[in-house]
Formats: C-alpha cells, structure tokens, sequence
C-alpha cells in the first residue's frame, strides 16, 4: 500500500497540493496494509447497492507503519483494537479481515 507524506501530513489518497504548504511535491513510501481497528459502526441497512453486502462493517484502521487512517469495509464483526489486514480491493474500496490469533 502507498502513502503520501507532505509536511508531516500522510494519506492514502495523491493530492494535487499539499494543504499546509501549497507543495505539490510529495513523498511517496509503500507501507504494510496492516493495521488496528481505531472505531466502527455495523451497517444494518445500506444503500441500494450494497444491498447484499449487509450486515457489514464500516470500519476506520489505524495503519502500523504510518500516522494515516483508512476507511474500509469488514464481514466479520469486529472490536477496537483488532489486527486486520488487507484482502482485497473491491471496486475502489478497500476490503479488509481480521488477522487470526
């Protein structure tokens, strides 16, 4: 996984500008897709489209090797502070699982 880093700031997302200096130079570091859950909130109804999806959980990961949050989506029900990974990209999202202990 990519990181973006201007200024102390770190993404996953390239911006075009770096919103505390003006820069559009960033540092670029592939990073592990580990992380920790940081919150969540379990989606009972979803929108249309991810219909079949639900019951699922939204879910923001703390990565390990960076000071940048992510978004992402989890099946399996989850706790504050649980290891998770990535596993796949689904159109755009980021698609993570719990790491077995």
């Amino acid at each position: 996984m990519k990181i973006y880093k201007c200024c102390g700031s770190e993404s996953i997302t390239k911006k075009y500008f770096c919103a505390e200096c003006g820069s559009s130079e960033f540092e670029e570091k592939e990073i592990s897709d580990r992380g920790t859950v940081y919150s969540y909130t379990k989606i009972h109804v979803p929108p249309a489209e991810f219909a079949a999806l639900a019951p699922y959980n939204v879910v923001l990961v703390d990565l390990d090797e960076s000071t940048a949050k992510i978004t992402t989506r989890i099946k399996e029900d989850v706790a504050i502070g649980d290891a998770v990974t990535l596993k796949q990209i689904d159109q755009g999202a980021y698609v993570y699982e719990k790491i077995p202990q």
